[in-house]
């Protein structure tokens, strides 16, 4: 009967190690030991194994041809421990208690959720859709584990990470734009910070404005400005096609804002939490540039079809 008998997982890592480099003092340095406890796992190794794994010579340990033949066998059971492993932490699950804009969450959040459903951790997502104000608060308070803030361009935030300037534009009817008279204004609530970079920035420039509607929802906020019911403020990636930007001297010019991510690492691991933000980074980013792509290329056709109409 052959004799059975377990080999530690410590002893294949060194073996593995010492095959590599060649090296007892190179190994010993990359795994953290001194080099007589690596020099003894490896004649306790050739010992259990009753086989000569190294030569030794003038450069180095080099794998004799049953070395390389164990190698083999080595790196299947380290690759299956390991396996073992990642599976453990495949079986978590954490729910991300996000935080978001509601514009922002039209534009991003079904890219975030399908990118999220890649993950080899389980993450279950709720979500909040608050003004970046609220949402700071909301931080602070330990309520969030991840929020997407938009901030003035140079206004610091803790435990953020940077994702992209945008541009500001005026949007909605210029008509509503005249010399002299009141601009009506359409925002989302206090807190917004397009609300308080437009409101400023007409009163810097001593022209007179009132805020005429107001709504938490997005898809109010455009309503109300494609109906004419007051200009507004946009980033320029997230204009939709059928809202006009206006240019008009009138208008004072706008900052740029900061679209930044801010992590809360009390409930979820730092590391999966700056994983998520990463992936975040990319889903924003890429909308941004689609979305401006394709309103370049419907304001390019709509000019073509113009001038085609004119030619006739």
């Amino acid at each position: 009967m052959s004799r059975i008998f377990d080999v530690d997982t410590n002893l294949w890592r060194t073996f593995k190690s010492v095959s590599e480099t060649r090296s007892i003092t190179r190994s010993s340095v990359l795994l953290c030991k001194t080099p007589p406890a690596v020099s003894m796992q490896i004649k306790k190794l050739e010992e259990l194994l009753e086989l000569q794994l190294f030569q030794r010579g003038d450069q180095g340990f080099k794998l004799t041809p049953i070395g390389e033949e164990v190698l083999l066998t080595a790196e299947k059971i380290l690759a299956m421990n390991d396996n073992l492993f990642s599976l453990k932490e495949k079986a978590r699950s954490y729910e991300l208690r996000l935080g978001l804009p509601d514009d922002y969450s039209l534009f991003f959040l079904h890219d975030i959720i399908r990118s999220l459903k890649q993950l080899p951790t389980a993450v279950h997502i709720s979500v909040t859709c608050k003004t970046s104000e609220l949402l700071i608060k909301d931080m602070e308070q330990g309520l969030l584990d991840l929020a997407i803030i938009a901030t003035r361009e140079g206004e610091h935030l803790k435990n953020a990470n940077h994702i992209r300037f945008e541009e500001l534009c005026w949007i909605g009817d210029k008509t509503l734009v005249n010399p002299g008279q009141p601009i009506p204004l359409v925002h989302f609530p206090a807190g917004c910070v397009c609300r308080e970079i437009s409101i400023n920035a007409l009163k810097n420039a001593n022209i007179e404005a009132h805020v005429g509607f107001t709504s938490d929802s997005n898809f109010s906020v455009f309503n109300a400005i494609n109906a004419g019911a007051g200009i507004g403020l946009s980033e320029r990636s997230f204009v939709p096609k059928a809202t006009p930007v206006i240019h008009s001297s009138l208008l004072p010019p706008l900052p740029r804002i900061e679209i930044s991510t801010v992590m809360n690492s009390q409930r979820i691991p730092k590391q999966l939490l700056e994983q998520i933000s990463s992936i975040i980074q990319t889903c924003v980013n890429d909308a941004c540039e689609d979305h401006r792509a394709k309103r370049e290329r419907s304001r390019t056709h709509a000019s073509a079809g113009a001038t085609e109409y004119s030619m006739i």
